[in-house]
C-alpha cells in the first residue's frame, strides 16, 4: 500500500503551521447524469489520473461550484461519488498551491461595490470557480490517494465522507442564514407598520420553526456522533442529512416569505444616485416613508439590502447555494434512507396491524 496517512498528517501538520487557507474542490462536471464515469463519451467528464509516473501522476478533468478557489492558498482536490472496480483513475485526492502549473480558475464574482451607504451586508464578495486541471502533474508527495488498482473503494468513502461533515456544518450554518432572513422579515414588518398582524407573526414563527429544527438537527448528530479508530468524531448521518435536507428544501420557502412581507419594492427600488440627486432627492425621500418615526434614509438602507437578498446576482448564487450546496436533495434522500432501518419500521406496522410474520 502507499503511505497516504502519513502524508496526510505532514500536509496536515504543515497546514496549521503557516495558517494555510484551502478550498476544498469535490463536484466534477458529471457529463451525462445518466452514465457512470467510466461510460462517459468523454472520460475527462470527471477527473480523474492519465499517467502513472514514479515520482506521482499526471490528472486531467474539471471542478465546478468551487467557492473561494482564486483566494486560497491551497486547493484540495477529492472525488465526488461512489465509484466502482472499472473506475480505479477516478479514485483521486491530493492538495497543490492554488497557482500550480496547469491549473486554470475560471472565476465569477457575485457583488458589486456600492456606491453610498456602505454596510457588512453589502460590502462581502463571493467568489465561485469552475476548476480546470489541463494535465496537470501531482507529486507523490501530495497525493492522498493515488487512483492505484483497487483504490475505487476508498475513493467513494472520501466523497461520502466529506459530504457527511459538509452537511453536518450546514445545520450550524444554515440556522444563521435563516436568523438572518427573520431579522430582515421582522424589520421590514416593523417599518411598514404591520409586525403585530397575525399573517405576519404566523410567517415570522415558521422561519424560527426552520432555523431551530435545522439546528437542533444539527446538534443530534454531533450527540449521537461515534469515533473512528483514528480518534475522529463521525457525526450521524441521518440526523445529518434530515437537517440539511429541511433546510435546503425551507430556503426558498423563506425567501418567498420575506418578499410576501417585502413587497414589490426590493425588485423597483431607485438607484442610490437618485436618492442622492438634489432634485429628485428629496422627493424619493417624501414618498418612500413608512412609518412616521422611522427615517426615510433607513428606510432606503433597509430595502437596499433586501433588494441585495432577494434581487442581486449574489441573492441569486445565495438561494441556489442554499437548495445544492453540500450535495443535492436527492443525494440527501439516498443518505438517508441508506441510515434507516425500514426493516425494523415494517415491522411495527405489522405488530400493529396484527399481521404475523413468516
Amino acid at each position: 500500500g502507499q503511505p497516504y496517512n502519513q502524508r496526510f498528517l505532514k500536509y496536515l501538520k504543515y497546514w496549521q503551521e503557516n495558517d494555510i487557507v484551502g478550498s476544498c474542490a469535490q463536484t466534477d462536471v458529471k457529463g451525462n447524469r445518466a452514465l457512470r464515469p467510466h461510460e462517459q463519451a468523454d472520460p475527462d467528464l470527471y477527473l480523474r489520473v492519465i499517467e502513472y509516473r514514479d515520482d506521482g501522476i499526471v490528472v486531467r478533468g474539471a471542478k465546478n461550484h468551487i467557492t473561494a478557489a482564486a483566494v486560497a492558498e491551497e486547493i484540495i482536490v477529492i472525488p465526488t461519488r461512489m465509484l466502482t472496480p472499472e473506475e480505479d483513475e477516478y479514485a483521486v485526492a491530493f492538495a497543490i498551491p492554488g497557482d500550480w502549473d496547469g491549473v486554470k480558475l475560471v472565476t465569477r464574482a457575485s457583488s458589486h461595490k456600492r456606491e453610498h451607504f456602505s454596510c457588512p451586508a453589502g460590502d462581502f464578495g463571493d467568489v465561485e470557480n469552475f476548476i480546470i486541471f489541463d494535465d496537470v502533474f501531482i507529486p507523490n508527495d501530495r497525493i492522498f490517494l493515488g487512483g492505484g488498482k483497487g483504490e475505487h473503494a476508498f475513493g467513494g468513502w472520501t466523497a461520502l465522507l466529506f459530504a457527511l461533515y459538509h452537511r453536518h456544518s450546514y445545520t450550524g450554518c444554515k440556522p444563521a442564514s435563516s436568523e438572518i432572513i427573520l431579522g430582515f422579515s421582522a424589520l421590514v414588518s416593523e417599518y411598514s407598520g404591520i409586525e403585530d398582524k397575525k399573517h405576519v407573526q404566523s410567517k415570522l414563527a415558521d422561519l424560527i420553526s426552520v432555523s431551530e429544527l435545522v439546528y437542533a438537527a444539527g446538534i443530534a448528530a454531533a450527540y449521537k456522533s461515534t469515533k473512528d479508530d483514528s480518534g475522529t468524531m463521525i457525526p450521524d448521518a441521518v440526523f445529518c442529512n434530515v437537517g440539511r435536507k429541511h433546510a435546503g428544501k425551507n430556503y426558498y420557502h423563506e425567501l418567498e416569505i420575506l418578499a410576501d412581507l417585502a413587497g414589490g419594492l426590493p425588485a423597483t427600488l431607485p438607484y442610490e444616485a437618485d436618492f442622492y440627486d438634489e432634485t429628485i432627492g428629496p422627493l424619493l425621500q417624501k414618498y418612500i416613508k413608512r412609518k412616521e418615526d422611522v427615517p426615510a434614509e433607513d428606510i432606503y438602507k433597509l430595502y437596499r439590502a433586501l433588494s441585495d437578498m432577494l434581487c442581486s446576482s449574489i441573492g441569486g448564487v445565495s438561494a441556489v447555494a442554499g437548495l445544492h450546496g453540500g450535495g443535492s436533495p436527492q443525494m440527501e434522500d439516498v443518505a438517508i434512507l441508506k441510515g434507516y432501518d425500514l426493516d425494523l419500521r415494517k415491522k411495527m406496522a405489522k405488530y400493529l396491524a396484527g399481521i404475523c410474520e413468516d
